[in-house]
């Protein structure tokens, strides 16, 4: 059985930031962009550990096309994966 993801208020605005932003870029390219995300989430939930640990216990995986890093965390017991962020890999990474 999938894992559930949940999204943390970070994540959401991260998320926001970035299809904003690529849609500046671009027109649709934010929705390619949140296509392409909402598929890396549905792969993380079938196999949460494809992510390596960065740091402390939070894992990074990337998402395909776009330069973006999801940070996230796994609950085993509750069967959950907390998204904490999803930050460009050009920006500074949050500790």
């Amino acid at each position: 059985m999938p894992y559930q993801i949940i999204t943390t208020t970070n994540a959401r605005l991260d998320i926001q930031e970035a299809i904003t932003w690529e849609n500046d870029r671009q027109l649709g390219l934010g929705e390619r962009f949140f296509e392409v995300l909402d598929k890396k989430l549905n792969d993380l939930a079938i196999t949460p550990a494809m992510g390596s640990v960065r740091y402390l216990n939070v894992r990074i995986t990337f998402t395909p096309t776009f330069d973006y890093n999801i940070h996230y965390t796994i609950d085993i017991t509750a069967e959950k994966v907390y998204i904490l962020r999803v930050l460009h890999s050009a920006r500074k990474p949050i500790y």
